[in-house]
């Protein structure tokens, strides 16, 4: 687990009711074949931001900018020292926030175009980071199994915890702020109690890695890709049993929830999961997800820069109507077939 690439890709688990049909966008980013690690909604905007990285961990790697209306233009905000593996950005729009592959902190002010550089201030490698609801502090976790709360106005670190020695692969956090979930590579899910960062238990997910996690139903239950090809629910609480609600051919790794509770996950290979009606692949391996509110899932490729799933409608075609009975002609005062206004067909068929 140490030192090593996680490869990432998504399985998406878009309830859609079956008439609705996924669609990829033919338009791509131009990155010079960096791989889009990340990706973050700008406030409720049109605007994302992105984390890049390639091969070569150690290079320079840039957090870009991009509209999700036209995601083949990108615009370089800052640069990171290493490859850049997560990044996020407040409501407002004011502060951008990245982690690298040497454990290295960035913060960006969008207004003056100010990028301050914390290194090592989450000591090792992260692959994971996520914003408080508060807007006010980060969550990290490090590939040696620490957890960090970040002040971002006081520029430090203000709460920190160890668990059980495994990498940390994903964060979530209720929409309270009242509790984080810690994924790792033990195939653990680790509960913390915020802002003091207490753990209050533990869920077991299998000894494969626990890849990703997400907070659904106000923060009561969690969902949770496997290195074991399955994408796992259950409730929120420590020992908690859980129920396979997709299963994927290769590693889950990436999980999305829409504003309305869609979810999104990933598997390595970039095959794109539909369970309630169909599935598709991306043009290259995925690496990132996000959602523009809940009609566009944008993923972030290993090959291909940015490309876009949405939902394409079409009309259901209507039941043919009963062909008419013909009409017969009766001799004038014949009583013959004479039915009642009031009295309903005798074979059960209606005037509908």
């Amino acid at each position: 687990m140490k030192s090593s690439v996680v490869v990432v890709a998504i399985l998406a688990a878009l309830f859609w009711a079956p008439e609705n049909q996924a669609y990829c966008e033919d338009a791509v980013s131009d990155v010079d074949g960096a791989w889009v690690t990340s990706m973050a909604r700008v406030g409720d905007s049109d605007k994302f931001v992105a984390s890049t990285a390639s091969g070569l961990l150690l290079r320079p790697a840039d957090v870009v900018s991009f509209e999700a209306s036209d995601p083949a233009v990108l615009m370089t905000l800052y640069s990171h020292p290493a490859a850049v593996w997560r990044v996020v950005a407040t409501g407002d729009g004011q502060t951008v926030a990245s982690v690298d592959y040497r454990g290295n902190l960035m913060t960006f002010n969008t207004e003056g175009g100010e990028a301050k550089t914390f290194e090592k201030a989450f000591e090792r490698w992260c692959q994971a980071l996520v914003l408080m609801p508060d807007q006010k502090s980060v969550i990290a976790g490090n590939e040696g199994g620490k957890v960090f709360l970040w002040n971002l106005a006081d520029a430090k670190v203000a709460k920190s915890v160890e668990l059980d020695g495994h990498a940390v692969t994903g964060l979530a956090v209720s929409p309270d702020g009242a509790m984080a979930a810690a994924c790792d590579g033990g195939g653990h899910v680790h509960l913390l109690k915020l802002p003091e960062l207490e753990a209050v238990g533990k869920i077991e997910f299998g000894t494969e890695p626990a890849w990703c996690v997400a907070m659904i139903d106000d923060g009561k239950k969690l969902v949770v890709g496997s290195g074991d090809r399955n994408l796992y629910q259950c409730e929120a609480v420590a020992d908690a049993k859980s129920e396979v609600i997709a299963k994927g051919t290769d590693w889950i790794t990436q999980i999305a929830v829409s504003p309305a509770g869609q979810i999104a996950a990933s598997e390595v290979g970039g095959r794109l999961h539909f369970p309630a009606s169909d599935s598709m692949d991306a043009p290259s391996g995925v690496w990132s997800l996000a959602w523009n509110g809940d009609g566009q899932l944008l993923v972030g490729t290993r090959k291909s820069g940015v490309v876009a799933a949405g939902r394409s409608w079409s009309w259901s075609k209507p039941k043919p109507k009963p062909a008419a009975a013909p009409e017969t002609t009766k001799p004038a005062g014949s009583q013959e077939g004479k039915v009642d206004d009031e009295t309903p067909p005798q074979d059960g068929s209606t005037d509908e």
